[in-house]
């Protein structure tokens, strides 16, 4: 361990001496952003180093015993004769990937990114404890954030003329998380204390990160730099930039009209079906449509009768609309009808959700359950045609998660006391339960998930590290490598770790596993389960003849909502070409 006791103060121009000729070359307005940054940063930063000690004095006052009270106080006189030297690393880190922007290449990039783990690696379990906090630190921030995050991305990509990944935004949470490690690196203590740490820069300086990326946006905004994009929600910002009416209400009816205008291309290939899937009355009736705000209290009426998993009673989410309508056209006196926006909406979540209680992908059990969101999530797409065009919508995102989270899931019996299914009913309840019309709802469910998953997935990779370093058993290999063109062999080599793969073990029963390592050269496939605990084992050769004769097969893991539009989108161009 190095002694980095003797520090110096830290001056804007150490880090400009680092790399004077790319720096050289860096907008002024990008000089601008990083200097602003780098000022939040740092108060971020002594906030961490000043709560510090009262964190640490906390968890020694309440230790076991006298050798865990000596580990936090050795790690707060560590803390105290490295501090500056730790601030001076994180930022002067931070000055050096700002001026790495001018030479930036996405080709050829191999910046580290934090958090990232392949199970099949020799790591050791501190390093994968670690990892696995960041990669949930990151995750939440990307989940708060993740709109202002690419928004910044999208302005800098402009300012620069060159195309920068997301990953390796120089302000985004994986580098700021990959910073404060490697600064740190030195630090003299225990995991449970580099832990603790990674929680305080969590809560002093990425909980930060809305006026981080707000001021950033801003900063560019003044300069012209995409003025259009529609600034994220709630941001706070302490800019003080000139007033710009009209370009804000340029920017905001830009971004309107980019909903509108995607919206618009789906309703042209909606056409043909209109009539076919939403509710409608007699066509020689004149049917006065009724409003948004009235559609949206029916579904909400509607949303409190859906069936529970498992009822026998069908609820035909058309069949139901409509005889409200019916209802309402008598007691009104008036043919009431939906909207043709309405109704397109309508007509494409019906498809979308066809698409999902369909795919193979999704456990059977948890079909039913995810059938229930349809309403709510007909009633988000109804409220914010965004839906549609935001891949980071939360609902949209909530969705998504709540299938990745099921790929892994298997059947069994008892499956309503798993705590995977019982976390996604609660979510599915609290919708029809609570959601009315504030879509907000859908940003604070898709923060719990996410850290529920997180928690699950910290536990299954430490269990997937130990199954690793315990597995050496040999296998079998009498079954002979097909040829090296066999169809079967083909399909093992797309093969890596954290796919998933379903194994049909008789007619009634399957087995979904992750493969989580590849022994060469033997050619051996290590699976498990979602818990992390070793379920099988297979050569080259006995999986590749089980991907043959399809009593296996690898799980399609792309996003569910993004597979369902790409499909539904499809089939309605084909049918429009067929017209």
């Amino acid at each position: 361990m190095h002694n980095d006791g003797n520090v110096v103060p830290l001056h804007k121009g150490t880090a400009d001496q680092a790399n004077p000729s790319p720096l050289a070359r860096l907008p002024v307005i990008l000089i601008q952003v990083r200097d602003k940054a780098a000022q939040q940063l740092r108060h971020g930063l002594q906030a961490l180093f000043d709560n510090a000690d009262d964190t640490l004095f906390e968890m020694a006052d309440r230790a076991l015993n006298n050798v865990e009270q000596n580990t936090f106080f050795e790690a707060m006189r560590d803390l105290r004769l490295k501090r500056k030297s730790i601030e001076r690393g994180f930022l002067e880190q931070f000055f050096a990937a700002c001026a790495g922007l001018t030479h930036y290449d996405l080709a050829q990039v191999s910046l580290p990114v934090a958090g990232a783990f392949d199970p099949s690696t020799q790591v050791r379990d501190d390093d994968l404890e670690r990892a696995v906090a960041v990669d949930a630190m990151v995750a939440r921030v990307l989940s708060r954030e993740g709109l202002a995050l690419g928004q910044l991305t999208a302005r800098l990509n402009a300012l620069l003329g060159k195309r920068l990944d997301e990953r390796h935004n120089p302000m985004g949470p994986a580098l700021l998380c990959e910073y404060f490690l490697q600064a740190g690196r030195n630090l003299g203590v225990e995991i449970k204390v580099k832990l603790i740490l990674l929680k305080l820069f969590e809560k002093y300086v990425l909980s930060e990160s809305d006026q981080l990326y707000g001021d950033a946006n801003q900063l560019l905004i003044a300069t012209g730099v995409l003025p259009q994009l529609k600034a994220a929600p709630g941001r706070r910002s302490t800019v003080e930039a000139e007033p710009h009416p009209a370009p804000a209400a340029t920017a905001q009816g830009a971004c309107d009209e980019q909903v509108e205008e995607v919206f618009r291309a789906l309703q042209e290939l909606l056409f043909h079906v209109r009539g076919s899937v939403a509710p409608t009355l007699e066509a020689s009736a004149q049917a006065q449509p009724i409003s948004t705000r009235d559609l949206l209290r029916l579904l909400s009426h509607l949303q409190h009768y859906v069936p529970e998993p498992g009822a026998q009673e069908d609820f035909d989410l058309r069949n139901q609309l409509e005889q409200l309508l019916t209802r309402g056209s008598v007691k009104s006196g008036k043919a009431r009808g939906v909207a043709v926006a309405d109704e397109d909406v309508i007509n494409l979540m019906a498809m979308l959700f066809e698409f999902i209680l369909a795919d193979r992908n999704l456990p059977e059990s948890l079909k039913a359950l995810m059938g229930r969101l349809q309403i709510p999530m007909l009633k988000v797409a109804v409220l914010d045609k965004s839906f549609f065009s935001r891949g980071n919508h939360p609902a949209r995102r909530l969705l998504n998660e709540i299938a990745a989270a099921a790929l892994g899931w298997g059947e069994c019996d008892d499956h309503q006391r798993d705590t995977l299914y019982l976390r996604i009913e609660q979510v599915v309840q609290r919708l029809l339960n609570d959601f009315d019309d504030d879509p907000a709802i859908f940003t604070e469910l898709l923060a719990e998930f996410i850290a529920f998953t997180d928690a699950e997935r910290r536990r299954s990779l430490l269990l997937e590290r130990r199954t690793c370093e315990a597995d050496s058993t040999p296998l079998d290999t009498s079954v002979a490598d097909l040829s090296a063109g066999d169809p079967g062999l083909l399909q093992v080599a797309k093969l890596r770790p954290g796919c998933w793969v379903e194994f049909q073990e008789d007619e009634d029963n399957r087995l979904r596993c992750k493969l989580i390592s590849v022994l060469e050269p033997q050619g051996q496939y290590l699976f498990v389960n979602r818990t992390g605990m070793k379920v099988l084992k297979r050569s080259r050769a006995a999986l590749a003849l089980e991907l043959r004769d399809g009593t296996a097969r690898q799980l399609d893991d792309r996003l569910l909502f993004e597979r369902a539009l790409e499909s539904v989108l499809g089939n309605l161009s084909r049918l429009n070409r067929g017209k």
